[in-house]
């Protein structure tokens, strides 16, 4: 340290004798004439004008710094995304027909196509199979199923990243089981085959289970006859195959019969499969022409759509029984002909689509902590009437309104529709017309704009609605008309347990199926 202070005190010497004789310079009264050359002067000046400098840098003075404000624009919207398949050359499946498919050959093949929620821009497309029936779809949305008309099976992932032909799987399943439907439960894959076939299911339709990657068939698993679908949800260990004949005998309805639900008379049956053993466990009567079923997230209630009974039939399926807690029968009374239903899981209320009564019934299927129905379980809260055949709804996640695809008639040339409902005071808020007939429907909540998704099996077009003003905001167009739509989230950048997914289940026309 004394080295420092010597040098602080000679740099003090040295700056005092210069500011003496720059000070001589400057006011000396002979200076500029005599003593001082021009060229002194001017160097004192500078001297001083240093000093000054050195001055007004001691200490922290404060230095405006000027940043530039760059302007923002809104924060961008959470991700979610929507999966279509479409197929070049497709129509939809004309009535009376005795089959899930029509029997054309189609030359090119099918198109998944996934679209952001964010921007409805196209992210990702790969090549399917030929002639996709439906798809259903893993909770998390990235896994999709499809079966093909020409029995084989399809499997992609559709995310931004593996959404590529070259990892599009297709398996085969056995000659003349003719897939329709599929579902992933428990983290294996079925599949109803609706064509009699050897050698399990030469007298009754199967089930078959499907594993690895690709999917191989495991076994098949024989059900009831007449076999349309199947419900249940990814995570659960119990699934139902859902019937429009019965395991009790006598004469059975064949597909398609249920095209006309008022002439037949036979009751359907739900069989329970346990998929860690993939073993029948129950045998549960339903209604008359049941076409689609739907279990809630927790996996304690299953909910069957009768079409020709006009009711929906509820299954505890914890217990593994019918629901006759809140009512003997274990059927709920709706409109005529209910064929889907969605789900507002905050006030535990299911939303039925009556597609022959032109209606929605609205019904309170509220539980108590036990998981026991509770004294208002299975009260219909309200019947609302809505446009021309309501073929699927979506219920939005806010509970503020419900989205209803009205089908109209295609074969008399009638367009469709879109009704929103309110879920408050039960009435219809709004009607948007369609140039198209609807077959599938999905909504994505988010405050303040969320999106209605409309696809229409004779149109390549999908509409795209706004949830803040109800109005449709773009159409973008698919490779070919839509054979089906799904949406991977009904809440955007949904991850945890309490906002799954419920509209994954597939759900293929015909047989009273619209």
């Amino acid at each position: 340290m004394a080295w420092l202070d010597r040098l602080s005190r000679r740099t003090s010497h040295i700056l005092n004798r210069l500011v003496r004789s720059a000070g001589s310079i400057l006011h000396h009264p002979l200076a500029t004439a005599h003593r001082y050359p021009a060229g002194a002067t001017a160097m004192a000046a500078v001297v001083l004008s240093g000093i000054a400098a050195l001055a007004a840098g001691c200490g922290n003075q404060y230095r405006p710094v000027i940043t530039p404000i760059n302007p923002t624009g809104p924060a961008s919207l959470p991700s979610a995304y929507i999966t279509v398949v479409s197929q070049p050359g497709f129509d939809p499946l004309p009535a009376g027909v005795t089959g899930p498919c029509t029997g054309v050959t189609y030359s090119e093949p099918s198109i998944y196509t996934l679209l952001d929620f964010s921007g409805d821009s196209v992210v990702a497309q790969a090549n399917g199979g030929q002639g996709p029936i439906t798809f259903s779809m893993e909770v998390g949305g990235a896994d999709v199923y499809s079966p093909n008309c020409d029995g084989t099976l399809t499997t992609a992932q559709s995310t931004t990243a593996s959404l590529l032909t070259k990892f599009v799987l297709t398996s085969t399943l056995l000659p003349g089981s003719a897939p329709t439907n599929t579902l992933l439960a428990n983290g294996e894959l079925y599949v109803t085959e609706a064509g009699l076939h050897g050698p399990t299911c030469q007298t009754t339709n199967c089930v078959a289970q499907m594993t690895g990657s690709p999917s191989a068939l495991k076994q098949e698993i024989p059900v009831a006859p007449s076999l349309i679908n199947l419900t249940g949800f990814s995570t659960g260990e119990r699934m139902y195959a859902i019937s429009q004949g019965n395991s009790s005998g006598g004469a059975q309805p064949a597909w398609g019969d249920c095209a006309t639900p008022s002439a037949v008379t036979v009751n359907g049956e739900a069989d329970a499969i346990e998929t860690t053993t993939n073993t029948i466990s129950a045998r549960l009567p339903l209604g008359i022409c049941p076409v689609f079923g739907f279990m809630t997230t927790d996996t304690l209630r299953d909910f069957i759509m009768n079409r020709g009974s006009g009711t929906v039939t509820v299954i505890n399926s914890q217990l593994n029984t019918l629901d006759t807690q809140f009512s003997p029968t274990s059927t709920i009374a709706v409109g005529a002909g209910p064929v889907y239903a969605d789900y507002y899981r905050t006030g535990q209320l299911l939303v039925t689509a009556n597609y022959d009564g032109n209606s929605i019934t609205i019904i309170d299927t509220s539980l108590d902590t036990f998981g026991n129905d509770s004294t208002t379980f299975g009260k219909v809260l309200a019947t609302v009437p809505v446009g021309l055949h309501p073929v699927e709804l979506a219920v939005l996640q806010d509970g503020s309104r419900v989205y209803v695809a009205n089908q109209g008639d295609i074969a008399a040339g009638t367009p469709g529709s879109v009704s929103v409902v309110n879920l408050t005071n039960y009435t219809v808020e709004k009607t948007i017309s369609l140039t198209s007939n609807p077959h599938a429907i999905g909504a994505i909540y988010n405050y303040p704009i969320g999106k209605v998704y409309v696809a229409s099996q004779n149109s390549p077009y999908l509409t795209i609605i706004r949830t803040d003003s109800d109005i449709v905001s773009d159409t973008p167009e698919m490779e070919g008309n839509i054979v089906d739509m799904h949406v991977n989230a009904q809440y955007p950048g949904q991850s945890t347990a309490g906002a799954l997914n419920y509209q994954t289940e597939s759900r293929s026309v015909g047989s009273g199926a619209p």
